[in-house]
């Protein structure tokens, strides 16, 4: 019985039955052909929330920063990707900046947001999403933190830190009933703070 292959890229379809994919040589190819991210955001699953120069508080019910909600009966989790931020204030007592996650079975009071949606950015990326992003917000409990993420020193200046960065991979899934945000350590960052974002993929339950 032959192993079939064929030599160079294929198109298909969803629900195509392939056949393996050969190099010009015969060699059997196995490769990822696109970015890390191509495949969930083109199939619009995955989402930004971006939060625009907030004074970010240490976890509070009455949360300022950049928090997202997964509300009961989402039918999805929320796989934690990609951060950033960076304090462009003066915030000497701050020490740095930590994820933090806590219950939330209602939807949280007294809500302000600034922008966030599917990272496939057409007209319909706003409103998509099951997750509720907002930069102010009331929870039921304070987030309880698991990472920091960064520090800032006493003698951050006012030009603040450089962008801060990094990639969770998915190692954080908050489930439907269960909010996530960022957080100070010691003191609220200074008014206007803090800009970041956070995205996550959406997946089913």
């Amino acid at each position: 019985m032959l192993n079939e292959q064929r030599t160079g890229p294929q198109t298909r379809v969803d629900g195509s039955v392939d056949i393996a994919r050969a190099d010009k040589t015969g060699a059997s190819v196995v490769t990822g052909a696109h970015g890390q991210y191509a495949e969930a955001s083109i199939r619009k699953n995955l989402f930004f929330s971006y939060c625009a120069a907030r004074a970010t508080s240490v976890p509070a019910t009455s949360q300022i920063g950049n928090i997202i909600w997964n509300p009961p009966g989402s039918g999805v989790n929320l796989s934690m990707l990609l951060w950033t931020a960076q304090i462009q204030v003066t915030s000497a007592t701050t020490l740095g900046i930590t994820i933090g996650y806590s219950a939330q079975a209602t939807t949280p009071g007294t809500t302000a947001s600034d922008a966030a949606g599917s990272c496939y950015l057409d007209a319909s990326s706003p409103t998509s999403g099951k997750a509720k992003a907002s930069a102010i917000a009331t929870l039921t409990t304070a987030p309880t933190p698991v990472m920091n993420l960064f520090h800032t020193t006493a003698a951050i200046a006012t030009t603040g830190v450089d962008q801060m960065h990094g990639d969770f991979e998915g190692l954080f899934t908050i489930p439907p009933g269960y909010a996530v945000a960022l957080s100070a350590i010691t003191a609220a960052v200074a008014a206007v703070g803090m800009t970041s974002t956070l995205t996550w993929e959406e997946i089913p339950v």
